[in-house]
């Protein structure tokens, strides 16, 4: 009985064991088959990662330069490989900063001014609205100019002349109207439209224009007369040097400007002629890159005055040969002599106070009853204060050498207050000419608390010192 079924359990034992067999026969099978059917591993093209260098490096050859980016990897959603994505690294970024600085350094790095090189941009016919957009270049650039305005545009645009001279650029006269036959048909009336126009820009700046520039240059237009008797009465005549050509045709193109501006960058000393009036809007797109090649020549920027050397084009024989109306002797002693008296004799006024040092112009000062009268604005700015124009009250704010003073042209005072608090009230020759108040030096000087004064006449200038 026992041995039957030992007989029955073997052939189950053996059935057992081999069906074991094949189950592990088959997983591992299966196993082989699923491994060798699992995709190959991606293959990366990076070098080994430097030693605390934090970021991965292509190796050399490699089509993408040195950088960071994420590594290939399988696309769950399509099963394919992504491109690498570019991230330039700290490094790179500071090379492309590097490099951004220097080219902007090569574009402003400009070469330091040669005192021996100096250019004066000049513009005639205006102002008109392409002045201000002029003003505005020249703002940018850091540089100043010489405008010489014709007094028909004055009048119209008062407050572009005072746009001008608020901003430290020169004043020339360009006579009235610009019109030809009227001006050269004899001096008298030259004479006439230069008066006319210099009480317009004197009632708006308060000064008088000295510079005078002749419509079309002298050339072919002046006589011996008209140089010799504006000398007398105590002008100066500029012509130029460098001719732009902006007014040869109507609209030259801001090309052939700036062509013909910086024709010659050898000179040391141009006086540029360009336009501002009506139809000259390519003279000023021009502009900032004329500014900017006399700049990289080395060339300072100046504004004219009548105590320079003029420039002067020479008498054509036509010019000396014209029948022309002269003045007669009457006239030029009632007109020419008195004339000079306008400019002081000719006679800068040195202002020194304290360490600063600024130099008023002939017509830009005026001496009456021993006194000398400087407009406000002009004298506070340029000694290191500063002027507000109140039009309510219609005085003028000055904050100066840690006091405050109102200039009042109605009552004819200056207010001051002290760094204490204090505040006093003294009478004083204070005056509206134009839309400029002007006031005796010696009473603005006190109050804002740099008295006692020397003064000095010498045969070049005049000079007033604080001690």
């Amino acid at each position: 009985m026992k041995e039957s079924r030992k007989n029955h359990i073997r052939p189950i034992v053996l059935s057992g064991l081999l069906a074991m067999a094949v189950l592990i026969f088959a997983v591992g099978g299966w196993a082989v088959l699923y491994k060798n059917n699992l995709p190959a591993p991606v293959k990366q093209d990076l070098a080994p990662v430097a030693a605390n260098s934090g970021q991965l490096q292509t190796k050399p050859g490699s089509s993408w330069n040195a950088g960071v980016y994420s590594p290939n990897r399988l696309s769950q959603a399509a099963g394919k490989v992504m491109a690498p994505r570019m991230v330039i690294t700290p490094a790179k970024a500071a090379v492309k900063a590097e490099a951004a600085v220097s080219k902007n350094n090569a574009q402003n790095h400009l070469p330091a001014p040669n005192k021996h090189k100096t250019v004066y941009l000049t513009f005639d016919d205006g102002p008109s609205k392409i002045t201000s957009k002029v003003l505005e270049i020249l703002r940018q650039q850091g540089v100043k100019a010489t405008f010489f305005v014709l007094g028909e545009q004055a009048r119209q645009r008062p407050e572009l002349i005072n746009a001008i001279w608020e901003q430290g650029h020169s004043i020339g006269n360009h006579t009235y109207n610009h019109n030809y036959h009227d001006l050269y048909s004899g001096f008298t009336e030259f004479w006439s439209q230069i008066k006319q126009t210099e009480e317009i820009v004197r009632n708006i700046t308060g000064v008088r224009p000295q510079l005078i520039r002749a419509p079309g240059g002298t050339f072919g237009h002046f006589d011996q007369t008209y140089f010799h008797l504006l000398k007398q009465a105590g002008y100066s005549v500029m012509d130029w040097t460098v001719d732009s050509g902006d007014s040869r045709r109507k609209g030259v193109p801001a090309a052939d400007i700036l062509k013909e501006s910086v024709a010659d960058m050898n000179a040391s000393r141009v006086i540029l002629l360009l336009h501002d009036g009506g139809g000259h809007e390519q003279s000023a797109k021009a502009l900032p890159e004329i500014i900017q090649r006399y700049k990289s020549a080395g060339y300072a920027f100046g504004v004219l005055d009548a105590e320079m050397q003029p420039v002067q084009f020479r008498v054509s024989d036509a010019a000396a040969k014209a029948s022309r109306n002269g003045p007669s002797r009457d006239w030029i002693a009632a007109n020419i002599a008195p004339n000079r008296e306008l400019f002081t004799s000719g006679k800068a006024l040195a202002l020194e106070v304290g360490l600063l040092e600024t130099k008023l112009l002939p017509g830009e000062y005026s001496i009456s009853e021993g006194q000398y009268r400087v407009p406000l604005r002009a004298v506070v700015e340029r000694l290191g204060g500063r002027v507000n124009w109140d039009s309510a009250s219609r005085t003028g704010k000055v904050v100066w050498n840690g006091r405050a003073i109102i200039a009042d042209a109605a009552r004819k005072q200056l207010t001051i207050t002290g760094a204490d608090g204090r505040q006093q009230v003294r009478s004083a020759d204070v005056q509206m000419i134009g839309s400029s108040l002007w006031v005796s030096l010696r009473g603005l000087l006190e109050a804002a608390g740099h008295a006692p004064l020397t003064t000095a006449v010498t045969i070049d200038e005049r000079r007033v010192k604080t001690l």
